[in-house]
């Protein structure tokens, strides 16, 4: 199957120029980040130290609404 995408010069210039770096094309690149992608929910990453040392400490209530607080400025 054949696909047209609509990407800006700049950006398909670098992806061309890494898959020449990578010895090849960019079709394969994006293919192959395309399987990645469908392939399996993202497996878990460990949490960079930093994070898991943070990871936890804050407990909000149940009805906390992060979109109104975001959308309200800072008192």
């Amino acid at each position: 199957m054949s696909i047209t995408l609509e990407l800006s010069d700049e950006v398909t210039q670098q992806a061309e120029q890494y898959a020449r770096q990578q010895g090849r094309s960019l079709a394969a690149l994006v293919e192959e980040y395309l399987r990645q992608v469908v392939a399996k929910p993202a497996a878990a990453q460990p949490l960079a130290p930093a994070v898991a040392e943070l990871y936890g400490i804050l407990s909000l209530p149940a009805d906390f609404d992060y979109k109104t607080q975001r959308d309200e400025p800072a008192s």
